[in-house]
């Protein structure tokens, strides 16, 4: 239940207090640790920033709101027995990624199935994103050029 927890105090600390303003080419993924968390993450950064702002300058000199510094810098991978639908759908379609979590027993037997069932409503768009596109997105420049546009990734 506490997995999150300390990157979601982390993370609020470099959204608050302007780092990931300062670099916003640097993007954090956090990876085997859930995403069910993240929606309501976002809605309390923005819920305190909004009753904070007036007296907190590092708040008056954010970017954007916290929600929206997520979706530009943060990737997470949810499990593949969490509500990846519902978590894209509150989250934003940039913030999710495809994670089997092989070989652990939390990824199930079937994961790829798994997440398709869960994302069938969500737009091939953002299929495609969670899938692929998000995950180039957080490697950047880290990630080879050729394996960008690799047909058997856009397949998926």
């Amino acid at each position: 239940m506490t997995i999150p927890l300390s990157l979601w105090q982390t993370m609020s600390v470099l959204i608050i207090d302007g780092v990931l303003d300062r670099h916003e080419n640097l993007k954090f993924g956090a990876i085997e640790l859930g995403a069910g968390w993240v929606p309501s993450w976002m809605r309390f950064m923005d819920s305190a920033a909004d009753a904070f702002r007036k007296g907190e300058e590092r708040l008056k000199n954010l970017s954007a709101k916290p929600s929206e510094i997520v979706q530009r810098q943060f990737r997470v991978t949810p499990y593949p027995h969490e509500p990846t639908g519902w978590i894209i759908e509150n989250s934003g379609p940039e913030v999710c990624l495809f994670s089997s979590d092989f070989p652990h027993v939390e990824g199930g037997r079937n994961p790829l199935k798994r997440f398709t069932d869960a994302i069938a409503h969500v737009s091939q768009a953002d299929q495609n994103r969670f899938y692929r596109d998000n995950f180039i997105d957080l490697m950047g420049n880290g990630l080879d050029a050729s394996l960008h546009d690799h047909p058997s990734v856009a397949a998926i």
